[in-house]
């Protein structure tokens, strides 16, 4: 990410980020240190940002109160698919498993077909006769990931994808951010695999969303200028639902798939890190 703009706290930002909406430049607003920071992903769009702000401030770009407070602006389906765009643009990866698993779920009748769903459980690696080197076997150990079980199930677990991965997705680039999707996957099936002796009944993609977070728990802690980061108290907040999982709906949760995707996380953040430095 491309640090485009500075300015104080204080500062309305709003009419800026509509303007930087309805021209569709991808852009992302944190706070720190007490100022206000406009990211981007290129030289390029950075300068656009640059020279939008100016003619803001200078008067020669006017924004309507109606499209400061929608945050939109133009023909509602014209503006959702436009922010569908801008989404994959900047968020491919995330973009793309979202739908595999709104795909799946829809195939599946939400995990009602056992004939569906049986292609996509965990291979039973225990009991051998398998071969680690097929590449099918990978795929078979990756799969539980996008399986879900009820609408609630997949709604809760896509949206927080979401959440993280338009965080983590354009800052670390999708050259980084896949491989780590799949060993945050691949680290929480076969934790919850492993943890219940066999059992494959399991799925869903909250392995890789407390992997997301072990992650930025992490890197915000040894990286502290990066913009990637999250409140102390958010990260709390899930760690003691985690706890709270174990203890009170260990039976049908898989918390094993969740502590798996957050140790790998965790460990990712150090090893990137490490990279980095």
């Amino acid at each position: 990410m491309i640090k485009a703009l500075q300015v104080a706290e204080g500062t309305d930002l709003r009419p800026l980020v509509a303007i930087l909406r309805r021209q569709a430049i991808p852009h992302q607003v944190t706070e720190a240190a007490g100022e206000l920071v406009v990211w981007t992903r290129s030289e390029a769009d950075a300068q656009l940002i640059q020279a939008s702000y100016q003619a803001w401030l200078e008067g020669r770009i006017e924004v309507p109160d109606s499209q400061i407070a929608n945050g939109t602006a133009g023909i509602p389906v014209k503006d959702l698919a436009n922010n569908f765009l801008a989404a994959y643009w900047r968020a491919p990866i995330t973009v793309c498993t979202i739908l595999a698993a709104v795909l799946l779920a829809l195939a599946s009748g939400f995990g009602t077909d056992r004939v569906v769903i049986s292609a996509w459980l965990f291979p039973d690696v225990i009991r051998g006769g398998m071969s680690w080197l097929s590449p099918m076997l990978w795929l078979q150990m990756l799969a539980p990931a996008l399986l879900h079980f009820g609408a609630i199930h997949l709604i809760f677990n896509t949206l927080w994808l979401w959440f993280f991965g338009r965080m983590m997705e354009p800052h670390l680039g999708w050259q980084r951010y896949l491989p780590l999707l799949l060993l945050l996957a691949l680290a929480g099936n076969a934790a919850q695999y492993l943890w219940s002796g066999g059992q494959n009944n399991f799925g869903g993609l909250s392995g890789v969303v407390y992997g997301q977070i072990g992650f930025i728990w992490i890197w915000q802690t040894l990286n502290p200028a990066s913009p990637l980061r999250l409140p102390r108290a958010m990260i709390g907040l899930f760690i003691f639902a985690l706890i709270a999982m174990e203890v009170l709906a260990s039976s049908f949760i898989a918390t094993a798939a969740h502590a798996g995707g957050l140790v790998a996380g965790m460990a990712a953040a150090g090893l990137f890190s490490l990279g980095r430095r």
